[in-house]
């Protein structure tokens, strides 16, 4: 065996020598008594599995933020000074889910009645049970998609009708437009044989309002003009908004809607990142309650 051999064969067992005794008299210290049980019980609380209070939302948004939400110095301020939003929405929407509940024909006669240009849709839509296609202004107030200066809108008559109802508030404030970005989106195949008609944006019953655009030419953009928090109560008697006007009228333009009950569903950038550029409002169809984040 060559010299160099030898010494690589030395040096790998006294390596292994030093190893097994370090092996050795590890397993001769005595291990502490109750040392594991104590690191996983300490900090653990006693309500851990219960839903976080308001004040845990704020103490882990301060410590851990989401990385897709900018820092916001208008929100923030809000949400230490700012004032409070206004009543509790309602709880049970009566007005929205008398809509749902609207046969075909009292659907389309509520339309006549409220003298909205619009078509029956005789063929088939897949998801969608009563489907008509606006083709003007609902009470004053136009809805279209950004993207097109035709008003033809695809939707199913109860949310047409609850659309309607809307746009009286709407006008109240001085809005001529709405600009969506998503209405009717249909399902797949495979969903439409599961479920032949659908729910929200699939059955024509959800709207994604992405701004509002006043008589004075004004326009408000919620992306741009809302400045809300994650996970904090956008209306209530415990949400607190911006002093700024932009963001105070987009505001109501929301809880105001949830407080008249003209839908069950509400969401906006307050409820998740997927929502910070619109408002979700929709119909749904037996139930009573109203959800609104």
């Amino acid at each position: 065996m060559c010299s160099s051999a030898l010494r690589r064969l030395t040096r790998a067992s006294v390596l292994g020598f030093a190893l097994a005794g370090a092996a050795r008299v590890a397993a001769a210290q005595p291990l502490p008594d109750a040392g594991v049980t104590e690191a996983v019980d300490v900090g653990v609380d006693a309500g851990v599995d219960e839903a976080p209070s308001e004040e845990d939302e704020r103490a882990a948004a301060r410590v851990m933020p989401d990385e897709r939400e900018p820092p916001d110095p208008i929100a923030e301020e809000a949400e230490r000074s700012g004032p409070f939003e206004g009543p509790a929405p309602a709880e049970h929407p009566a007005l929205a889910t008398e809509i749902a509940a609207l046969s075909d024909r009292a659907c389309y006669r509520a339309l006549t009645r409220a003298r909205v240009s619009f078509d029956r849709v005789r063929s088939l839509v897949a998801g969608v049970m009563t489907p008509v296609v606006v083709r003007g202004p609902l009470r004053g107030v136009v809805f279209r998609e950004n993207r097109h200066r035709v008003v033809e809108e695809l939707m199913d008559c109860r949310l047409a009708v609850a659309l309607t109802r809307y746009a009286s508030l709407l006008r109240a404030q001085g809005v001529r437009e709405v600009h969506h970005i998503s209405l009717y989106r249909a399902a797949t195949p495979r969903e439409i044989a599961r479920q032949p008609v659908q729910t929200r944006h699939p059955g024509g019953m959800a709207i994604d309002v992405s701004s509002y655009i006043f008589d004075s030419g004004q326009e408000l953009v919620v992306e741009r003009d809302y400045h809300g928090r994650r996970r904090r109560p956008p209306c209530g008697p415990t949400a607190r908004v911006p002093t700024q006007p932009q963001a105070r009228a987009l505001r109501t333009l929301g809880c105001e809607a949830a407080r008249r009950g003209y839908f069950h569903v509400i969401l906006g950038p307050n409820y998740n990142y997927e929502h910070r550029n619109h408002y979700h409002l929709e119909v749904a169809r037996h139930v009573a309650w109203q959800f609104v984040r």
